[in-house]
């Protein structure tokens, strides 16, 4: 497979003045994605045979190391989101493989003939995940999964995100996303509580305009009858 099926050759921007120089570019092949790269390589676009085989090693050298899987046809490349989570995939489908050593006996499973089946299914839940060793792999994407929900330090997680949530959507210990979460972002529990407040503050906010303008009726008219008041006490003077 030559590198002129593998890539589109064209001009592609280089430098910060960003002129066009020969190059390439890789799309990602995983279906619904349609990230792309463009690469200034300078391209054998004549090239046959051995040469061909060549530019394809030098172009794939590069984009390997940005993280790109480079494959023989342009379906096959995979951007490095595609490609930690087509891993990832992999290694979880490989570890459920092998959940028998540490599952409960169908007995427990069933709960039918031994008492508190589900706290012991629970009991060796935690130990497995206990026993899980979290891979440089495992916490790149624990990271790149947390660098998209995650906001920032004062807001903390997007709408509706947790380490719970990030953890069910993964497939991974909790105990990972809070390990990679304290160590890289921030706090969890505090920022739900700032959300929490800053709600109520808003409610307590529109209470209070709701009833402006009845407080400023009450208002002028406390007033009317602070003269009416004042006025009464007048003429009582002059009557006695």
């Amino acid at each position: 497979m030559s590198a002129q099926k593998a890539f589109v050759h064209t001009t592609v921007p280089y430098g910060d003045d960003g002129k066009l120089v020969r190059g390439v570019i890789a799309r990602c092949g995983a279906p619904g994605c349609e990230a792309a790269i463009p690469l200034a390589v300078n391209t054998l676009q004549n090239s046959r045979g051995d040469d061909s085989e060549i530019e394809w090693r030098f172009i794939a050298r590069k984009l390997e190391a940005k993280g790109w899987h480079v494959g023989r046809s342009r379906t096959a490349h995979r951007c490095p989101r595609c490609h930690n989570a087509a891993k990832f995939s992999t290694i979880k489908k490989s570890r459920d493989a092998g959940e028998d050593v540490l599952s409960p006996s169908p007995m427990v499973k069933k709960g039918n003939a031994m008492p508190n089946g589900n706290a012991m299914t629970e009991k060796l839940t935690v130990v497995k995940d206990n026993m899980r060793v979290m891979t440089r792999e495992d916490r790149r994407i624990v990271f790149e999964k947390l660098n998209e929900v995650y906001v920032n330090d004062k807001i903390g997680y997007g709408n509706g995100w947790t380490d719970e949530k990030v953890a069910t959507d993964l497939g991974v210990p909790r105990a990972w996303i809070k390990l990679i979460r304290d160590e890289n972002f921030g706090d969890e529990v505090g920022n739900e509580n700032i959300r929490e407040q800053v709600k109520e503050a808003r409610d307590v906010l529109m209470q209070i305009k709701a009833i402006e303008p009845r407080i400023s009726e009450a208002q002028r008219l406390i007033a009317v009858a602070d003269k009416i008041e004042k006025s009464l006490a007048e003429i009582a003077k002059v009557l006695k």
